[in-house]
């Protein structure tokens, strides 16, 4: 796990709408983990986060960080729904 994947996810989840949709369709944690793991996507929360962090700082338009948070809204809203009790390890 790395922080590296969690970038990568950040790019092509705001970029490519496949793998948003994916993700959406996932009817179980197992099915939700296992569209990650095909793309070769394994990072923790934690990695996310810190992602998530070095992204915004980075963004140069209001605009770009707007963007970046509403992912982030998507994205923990996702992982609520399919994960049960430790949110501390989306994927270990």
């Amino acid at each position: 796990m790395t922080i590296a994947n969690a970038l990568t996810f950040i790019k092509r989840g705001q970029k490519e709408s496949g793998l948003r949709s994916a993700l959406n369709r996932a009817t179980s944690s197992s099915e939700f983990f296992s569209v990650l793991m095909n793309e070769n996507l394994k990072f923790s929360s934690h990695e996310f986060e810190e992602a998530f962090s070095m992204k915004l700082v980075n963004c140069q338009e209001p605009e770009e960080a707007e963007d970046l948070r509403a992912f982030k809204i998507w994205w923990d809203l996702l992982c609520m729904s399919h994960t049960r009790t430790d949110k501390n390890v989306i994927l270990s």
